[in-house]
């Protein structure tokens, strides 16, 4: 083994135990052990996510304990992605020590990538299939064999099944190359690639699309200029700035090369930026959404200051935010950033909430973080109910609100009627029950309405789909229906009758007529309250004038 490769080694063995460090000390985040259910409850598909973070999660269980139960497949898979886009560089680019040291170096100052080495979310095996990606298209372009296409079918369903954004990244890689879609066997990839993706879609079907509904629809908002001027400054913090900003220079100064690999990486750059910043004109584009472009930007950076002006250049550029990396990484094994970054250790806090619950569920309103972070330090049931101010969640998926619907239950929600109690620095409004009832799982129809001058009168079909009765008038969680409007993003609830009778029996249905204000052209939700929250119980709806 020669100097250069001994060099690459010594350096992924160093990245690969601190990321073990990391992992081990690092409190889990929140989002950590919603994805850590996932993992127990293997699928398809999920409500937020496609399923590779599971199979990571479940693999992880397998294998390691504490947080390593979580992250030991992300952190090899970590060590696996640096390799990948190690040898994705030109031969030439990877023949003596100085570039094995500007790769560590280039790699270490990107924060966010640094930070998906040992925290699993779906973005660390989309990191790694998208650095797979890259080292199989420079392979299949140098030999577009059978075997080849292959490996890039299994790679492109891989990346789908990491995450939806994968698709994008495939599109901008046809489109720097677009006579590739005049190869057979690129195609044929392609096909089989969306044949492998097909569990999922038909998951999707039978589900009716609750990941395309979440992504595409609930997370639109109102334009707002905050969020098209907060992306770019967004950036700099997934990468940090001299990274982002020699990645775009980079890209405007190579834009006329005609080297198929280095096309892939600057149309991969520029249309994953302008895509999402585009995207902020429906809502807020998360920043770590651009990640997946860290590996053409190792590529880019890479191979762009090879020359010894830039040699030098770029250690005074990026070794600071390599030190800041650094410096962040042993802040976060210490445990003191504020808790709204969701990097805090929970434990105590969960375990005095156990101790209040003891062997009943707890039941969480519009949070699926701690249910979530419940039964990892608990093992106990947990799990939450969606609110019409909430979205839903994977817990609304599972229907986990059926199995405890008339037992034994505690549930935490922002309501008068509850008690309080502090743990760990944290004020929690509690309400003890013997027989939880929620309001989730009623459907709400609207078959028929009909306007008079300043009223509209509904003709309803409501639905318990509960295995026990649900009772309108229950001793503690009584119900009310509501038509909720939504007037400049803000619901305006008009209250409306009860049905007679009341209790409606499992799985039955009752025809019931209300009378409400009608405010014309508005979206409208049939809402129920059931004293601890109000959930959703319709689809948005427009009462027009000329109905």
């Amino acid at each position: 083994m020669n100097e250069t490769k001994k060099r690459f080694f010594f350096y992924l063995l160093i990245w690969l135990c601190l990321d073990f460090v990391q992992a081990i000390f690092t409190p889990l985040h929140a989002d950590e052990a919603y994805y850590a259910l996932y993992g127990q409850h293997l699928a398809w598909g999920y409500y937020d996510h496609p399923p590779m973070v599971a199979i990571i999660c479940w693999l992880s269980s397998l294998i390691g304990t504490g947080y390593l139960s979580v992250r030991f497949v992300t952190i090899l898979m970590h060590a696996g992605t640096l390799g990948l886009v190690w040898l994705t560089l030109p031969e030439g680019e990877r023949t003596d020590t100085h570039s094995v040291n500007r790769f560590f170096l280039i790699s270490s100052s990107l924060f966010m990538f640094v930070l998906y080495g040992f925290i699993t979310t779906p973005d660390a095996p989309l990191l790694f299939f998208t650095a797979l990606f890259f080292f199989l298209y420079k392979k299949f372009l140098v030999d577009s064999n059978w075997l080849n296409a292959l490996g890039m079918a299994g790679c492109m369903a891989a990346m789908l099944y990491s995450k939806y954004m994968a698709a994008l990244l495939i599109v901008l890689v046809i489109l720097s190359n677009i006579n590739i879609l005049k190869n057979s066997k690129f195609c044929c990839a392609g096909i089989l690639a969306l044949l492998l993706f097909a569990p999922h879609i038909l998951w999707q079907i039978q589900n009716d699309f609750p990941s395309f509904k979440y992504h595409l629809v609930s997370r639109s908002d109102p334009f707002s200029i905050n969020y098209l001027l907060e992306f770019i400054p967004n950036q700099l913090l997934v990468f940090n700035p001299a990274c982002f900003a020699l990645a775009l220079y980079f890209c405007w100064k190579e834009r006329k090369n005609k080297d198929l690999q280095t096309r892939a990486q600057l149309f991969s750059i520029v249309g994953f930026i302008f895509f999402f910043w585009l995207m902020t004109i429906k809502g807020h584009a998360e920043p770590h959404w651009t990640v997946a472009i860290s590996i053409p930007i190792i590529l880019l950076l890479h191979q762009c200051t090879s020359n010894i002006s830039w040699k030098k250049r770029l250690l005074r550029l990026l070794l600071p935010f390599a030190i800041i990396t650094f410096i962040v990484r042993i802040i976060l094994c210490i445990n003191i950033l504020p808790e709204n970054t969701g990097f805090k250790n929970y434990e105590k806090r969960i375990e005095g909430l156990h101790q209040l619950c003891g062997s009943r569920p707890a039941v969480f309103v519009a949070s699926f973080q701690n249910p979530s972070l419940y039964q990892y330090y608990t093992h106990e049931n947990a799990f939450s109910v969606g609110s019409v101010y909430f979205r839903d969640t994977q817990f609304d998926l599972w229907q986990c609100d059926t199995l405890t619907q008339g037992k034994p239950a505690v549930i935490f929600a922002e309501v008068s009627k509850g008690q309080v109690i502090d743990i760990d620095g944290k004020q929690f409004i509690y309400v003890p029950t013997e027989h939880f009832q929620s309001a989730n799982r009623i459907q709400i129809k609207l078959l028929h309405s009909e306007i008079q001058e300043d009223s509209v009168t509904f003709d309803i079909n409501i639905r318990n789909d509960y295995n026990t009765p649900f009772d309108f008038n229950h001793p503690e969680f009584r119900a009310n229906i509501y038509v909720a409007y939504l007037i400049n993003h803000h619901l305006q609830y008009e209250l409306c009758s009860n049905p007679e009778p009341a209790i409606i029996p499992p799985h039955g249905t009752i025809q019931h007529q209300v009378k409400v204000r009608y405010i014309p052209d508005m979206p409208a939700t049939f809402c129920i309250d059931n004293t601890v929250n109000m959930s959703r119980n319709s689809d948005v709806f427009k009462v027009r004038s000329e109905n």
